[in-house]
C-alpha cells in the first residue's frame, strides 16, 4: 500500500450555488460509465447509477442505501474532475468548471475538492487515477463551516456481476477514503486517509481499516492529523449477491455501519460508504475504495 503524507493544499474556489449545491453541469451529452480509461479517452461526462450511499443527519442518525446513488462525473486528463454531480435519495450536489465553479486538486492530488461561490457547500471526491482505480470512485459533501444540513457520501462504479465474484480465496485491496466530519460543536471538516480491505471469500468477510487520517476545516487551512478518526471493522460478504456490509468504529469510539460492493468484471476493486457517530464525539460520513 502506498503511504501518503497528506497535506491539505490551499485552494481558492468559487461556485454558482447557494444552499446544498451549485448550478448544474450543463447539457453536455454523457456516456454510461464502463471504465476510467475509456472515459478519459472520450473526455466526456460519464453517468453512474446504482451507487452505495450514506446520509448523516445533524442529530447523528444515518441512513444507507445499496443501489440508489447516481452521479455524472467528467475526469480530465490531469486526473482532476472538471465537473461533479452526485445524488443520494435525499441530497444532491453539483460543481462545474464550465459554469464558473472551481474544482482543484487537494491532498497531494489524491482528491478533487470543490467549494461553492457562496461558501456554503464543500465536496471532496477521490481522483481515481491517483490510486490506479479503473472501475470506481467515491466522495462526500456537506455544509461548509458550521454544519447546517445533512452530510452525504457516495460510492459509484461498474459493479461486479454475481457470476464474477470469486468463490474462494483471499485478496487485499488498498486505496483511500474521503470523508466529511462534524465535531461535537457542529464545525465541519473534510478528510482523507489510507484504506486497506482484506476480503476472504471462503469466510465471506472483509477486514476493513483506514489509517493516516487528516482533516481540515477550510480549503486554505492546514491539514491536521486526526488518528482518532481512523476506522476499523469486519464486514460481511452477502451470499449470492454483490454486497458487503457491517459495523465500523473509530478509534475515539464513534460507531456505525459501512456498506459497499465489488467493482470490475472479477472483483478487481472494492468500494463503499460509511456513517458513524457518537455522543459528544460528532459524526463522520464518507466513501472508500481500493484495488488489488
Amino acid at each position: 500500500m502506498q503511504k501518503i503524507a497528506l497535506v491539505f493544499v490551499p485552494i481558492f474556489i468559487s461556485a454558482c450555488a447557494g444552499g446544498g449545491s451549485s448550478s448544474s453541469s450543463g447539457s453536455a451529452s454523457t456516456t454510461a460509465f464502463t471504465s476510467w480509461s475509456a472515459t478519459i479517452s472520450a473526455n466526456t461526462p460519464a453517468s453512474f447509477t446504482g451507487g452505495s450511499t450514506s446520509t448523516m443527519a445533524l442529530d447523528g442518525t444515518s441512513v444507507q442505501t445499496d443501489a440508489d446513488g447516481t452521479a455524472t462525473l467528467a475526469l480530465g486528463g490531469n486526473g482532476n474532475f472538471s465537473s461533479i454531480s452526485a445524488s443520494t435519495p435525499t441530497s444532491s450536489v453539483s460543481f462545474s468548471a464550465a459554469n464558473g465553479d472551481t474544482l482543484q486538486s487537494g491532498f497531494y492530488q489524491t482528491s478533487t475538492i470543490a467549494l461553492n461561490k457562496s461558501e456554503t457547500t464543500i465536496g471532496v471526491f477521490t481522483n481515481p487515477t491517483y490510486y490506479g482505480f479503473e472501475y470506481q470512485t467515491y466522495g462526500a459533501w456537506g455544509s461548509y463551516g458550521n454544519a447546517t444540513t445533512s452530510a452525504n457520501a457516495i460510492s459509484v462504479g461498474s459493479a461486479t456481476p454475481v457470476t464474477g465474484l470469486p468463490a474462494t480465496g483471499s485478496y487485499t485491496f488498498t486505496g483511500g477514503a474521503s470523508g466529511y466530519y462534524t465535531d461535537p460543536s457542529k464545525f465541519a471538516y473534510v478528510s482523507n486517509a489510507n484504506m486497506t480491505a482484506t476480503a476472504s471469500f471462503d469466510a465471506r468477510t472483509v477486514a476493513f481499516s483506514t489509517s493516516g487520517t487528516y482533516i481540515s476545516g477550510s480549503p486554505s487551512g492546514s491539514a491536521i492529523p486526526a488518528p482518532d478518526l481512523n476506522l476499523a471493522g469486519t464486514l460481511t460478504i452477502a451470499a449470492g449477491a454483490n454486497k458487503v456490509s457491517g459495523t465500523v468504529t473509530t478509534v475515539n469510539g464513534m460507531s456505525g455501519n459501512a456498506n459497499g460492493k465489488f467493482y470490475g468484471p472479477t472483483a478487481n476493486e472494492v468500494g463503499g460508504t460509511y456513517a458513524v457517530s457518537g455522543s459528544n464525539l460528532g459524526s463522520f460520513v464518507g466513501g472508500f475504495g481500493g484495488k488489488r
